[in-house]
């Protein structure tokens, strides 16, 4: 059986600084909405992990485009990554779990 190899994970803040340095690159929190509106890092995209099969496609038309995941303790980031890997997004890196950031945080939308 083949098994996905994924990039080593990187923390919330190498994975947003990345994003942020990057031509072709976005910051992607798999949390649910209700999470990500208590409190996220700003200017990041928020996909709910359970509608990443639906709505990435749609939102990420260019399957080049670096996607750095970061979610939560329950919603992984690297098993995000695997799903996006499978939707044939071509460069996908977990970046850690929000549980674990202490940086500049935001509330609402």
């Amino acid at each position: 059986m083949f098994k996905l190899f994924l990039p080593k994970m990187l923390t919330v803040r190498e994975g947003l600084n990345r994003s942020r340095t990057r031509e072709n690159a976005v910051f992607l929190d798999v949390r649910p909405r209700e999470e990500f509106q208590k409190s996220h890092i700003a200017d990041t995209v928020n996909i709910p992990f359970d509608k990443l099969e639906t709505e990435a496609p749609r939102r990420f038309r260019d399957k080049e485009t670096e996607i750095y995941v970061v979610g939560s303790y329950t919603y992984k980031p690297k098993k995000a990554a695997r799903l996006l890997y499978k939707l044939g997004f071509k460069i996908v890196i977990p970046s850690g779990y929000m549980e674990q950031h202490y940086g500049l945080m935001t509330n609402g939308r």
